[in-house]
């Protein structure tokens, strides 16, 4: 198990935070899209809290994750190819991020517009500090699926980019964040 950074290669911990977080980008984005596909019972309110804790979970992985990157060296990005513009994956990288922060932010609004607490991971509940209103509920929601769908198309445009690497490219970019890769 690889724990720093090496130029040629992310080390575990870099890369399980990296996939651990799109697997639960996936998820989230999924159990909302069903979410409001179904009625208002009780599955819909079971789909409901999980959305809400894996989104939250989401947030705790993102935290980790700046922390992380505080703190480690990560590789340098792979040449430029074709004259494309170098600091194009750097952008990304911060716009992914700035979504990853928004959407979960956009949704605990969200749940508080509907005056309704915040269940942290059914241990806990922080009250809402708002009273119900329609108006700002209605807005959240826009918000709050708009800055969901944009992540979503973001993390398929981030992950095709991974695949453009390395199929038309041939570079390492994507060899280096794929666990038991040696980056060559």
């Amino acid at each position: 198990m690889q724990l720093k950074d090496t130029p040629k290669s992310y080390s575990t911990v870099t890369m399980l935070l990296h996939w651990l977080m799109a697997v639960l980008v996936v998820a989230c984005w999924t159990l909302g899209v069903l979410t409001d596909d179904l009625p208002r019972i009780a599955s819909r309110t079971i789909t409901v809290f999980a959305h809400i804790t894996v989104g939250l979970v989401l947030l705790d992985v993102l935290v980790l994750r700046a922390l992380w990157r505080a703190i480690s060296t990560l590789p340098p990005a792979e040449r430029a190819v074709f004259g494309i513009w170098p600091g194009m994956g750097r952008l990304m990288h911060y716009l992914l991020y700035a979504m990853l922060l928004i959407v979960p932010v956009t949704g605990v609004l969200l749940q508080f517009s509907h005056g309704k607490g915040l269940p942290l991971y059914g241990i806990a509940e922080i009250p809402s500090p708002l009273q119900f209103n329609a108006a700002f509920a209605n807005i959240m929601i826009e918000v709050h699926e708009l800055f969901a769908h944009a992540l979503m198309i973001l993390a398929a445009g981030h992950a095709l980019a991974g695949l453009v690497h390395h199929y038309v490219f041939r570079d390492r970019t994507l060899v280096r964040m794929l666990p038991r890769s040696d980056g060559s």
